[in-house]
């Protein structure tokens, strides 16, 4: 486990890390969204994110999002998202933002790979350790559906066949779960359920060998 995970110290946060972490390994255009609550706000900003979600749907904007809640210290609550998706202006955000939750400040702004993944995990995962913290939540496309219940099982299927005290560690593990994200190589999640044993060689898609190959042989070779 990961300095920055271990710094969290609910399972919660713990949870949040990893969901985040996981979308951030699919790739694609990342932008952040900060949505706050004005005085004159409805109290329900869940619903005033799914208004303005199907919006953004309608549009073709966004394809997947995680998100967290935020309590202010005046009790109001903001929304912080991290999206999948294409360009939209601050300004008209603010506009749509504002006829739907009558609140007008809003922040985006692309994400930079270079920023780091950890840091932006980080980030989103620090508002579930709060005792104020709501739910946070996050669409089929963030990753895929039913995600989080493949990687229970991966961790699982992980442990019983391919974990070797040495050589195969649970750094490998992540690994290899990274590689699933990226489309990089393919596993059955039907043998995984019926804990089967891995085949003598997990083949890389099209796409080619990651630059990781001293690390890939201790993966590959089972």
């Amino acid at each position: 486990m990961s300095e920055a995970v271990k710094s969290f110290g609910s399972k919660k946060s713990r949870r949040c890390y990893h969901r985040v972490m996981s979308g951030l390994e699919r790739g694609g255009s990342l932008r952040f969204i900060t949505l706050t609550s004005s005085p004159d706000a409805p109290a329900d900003i869940q619903r005033s994110w799914r208004a303005l979600y199907m919006r953004l749907v309608r549009r073709g904007l966004i394809s997947g999002y995680i998100k967290v809640p935020e309590l202010t210290k005046e009790g109001r609550l903001h929304l912080h998202i991290l999206y999948r998706g294409s360009y939209v202006s601050q300004k008209l955000l603010s506009v749509w933002w504002s006829q739907i939750h009558q609140s007008q400040v809003v922040d985006i702004r692309m994400w930079r790979p270079y920023r780091g993944k950890k840091p932006t995990a980080s980030y989103m995962a620090k508002y579930m350790s709060k005792e104020s913290a709501g739910r946070y939540s996050w669409s089929w496309g963030w990753v895929w559906r039913g995600f989080a219940g493949h990687w229970t099982l991966y961790k699982k299927w992980w442990h019983t066949w391919l974990e070797t005290e040495g050589k195969a560690s649970f750094k490998n593990c992540l690994l290899g779960w990274q590689w699933w994200l990226r489309g990089l190589i393919s596993l059955d999640v039907a043998n995984m359920t019926l804990d089967l044993p891995p085949p003598l060689v997990i083949r890389f898609l099209a796409g080619g060998l990651p630059r990781q190959k001293a690390t890939a042989q201790l993966i590959l070779e089972v």
